[in-house]
């Protein structure tokens, strides 16, 4: 596993919770299991401990992976890019990013499109909608909430890669939740699981254009503030089909993405 952020971390130990042996690489030193920083360096792990499956991490919107994808062989490669590279409010360097994708596919890897992923209290999208509302009590929505959204639970995206692993397949595949549904459903939801009594609120038009203008003074750019009014959807039949995989039910995810977001978590998860 070539990453170790939130994805990556919780990959690798879903992966060893099922028997599997996993090496995580890092270009810092003690970032992983293993420090590679170079061509040479990941050649080298390659060669001296050849591995079934090799997945890769890092932003596809950044050059530092040039050298990594340079070394694809084939279809046990498993490359991670984001639905966001098929948003009508591009990102900055989506054209690098489909770039990379195109390359990747070129050599023979599985190029995977996950739209958000969520879980464990660690993701910046779900989770965190969920602690505020906890904190606030209320439920909020950007603009009138009817735009589909489909989020993939990070605990999914485990199943996924272990499936990839039994019946390797190169190809661009997306990724999402077993469901799409209006935002405002979605946020009503997690509304009633938290047990909140208020509506949901719609965010107007007007506050979002005003937080477009202000949100980098805060760390956020415009075009993610656009974002949040358009679709994240995935068609899975495709995934589905090549890796017999399907995604467990969304209530089901989403009681324990309320679960895993609570202050408790972290000493449930100890015990």
């Amino acid at each position: 596993v070539i990453g170790t952020g939130f994805v990556g971390t919780e990959l690798a130990a879903g992966l060893r919770a099922r028997g599997l042996g996993v090496a995580t690489t890092s270009r810092m030193a003690g970032g992983g299991d293993v420090t590679v920083s170079n061509g040479a360096a990941l050649d080298a792990l390659l060669v001296d401990q050849p591995y079934d499956q090799v997945v890769v991490l890092g932003q596809l919107t950044s050059p530092d992976i040039d050298w990594v994808l340079e070394r694809i062989e084939g279809p046990h490669w498993v490359v991670f890019s984001s639905h966001q590279v098929t948003a009508v409010t591009a990102a900055p360097h989506t054209r690098a990013a489909l770039a990379r994708e195109e390359l990747a596919l070129a050599r023979g890897a599985c190029v995977l499109r996950p739209t958000m992923i969520y879980g464990r209290g660690r993701d910046k999208n779900v989770s965190r909608l969920i602690r505020w509302m906890r904190r606030w009590r209320v439920p909020v929505v950007p603009g009138v909430g009817t735009q589909l959204v489909q989020p993939l639970h990070v605990d999914d995206l485990i199943e996924l890669i272990a499936c990839h692993k039994k019946s390797a397949a190169g190809g661009l595949y997306p990724a999402g939740g077993a469901e799409a549904l209006p935002l405002g459903e979605l946020v009503a939801t997690l509304g009633q699981i938290l047990g909140l009594r208020c509506p949901v609120v719609a965010v107007p038009k007007a506050a979002l254009r005003v937080a477009e203008r202000f949100g980098p003074l805060f760390g956020v750019r415009p075009d993610q503030i656009r974002r949040l009014s358009e679709p994240k959807t995935a068609d899975l039949a495709r995934t589905t089909a090549m890796f017999n995989w399907l995604p467990a039910p969304l209530g089901l995810r989403l009681e324990q993405a309320v679960m895993e977001a609570g202050p408790s978590y972290g000493e449930i998860a100890r015990a």
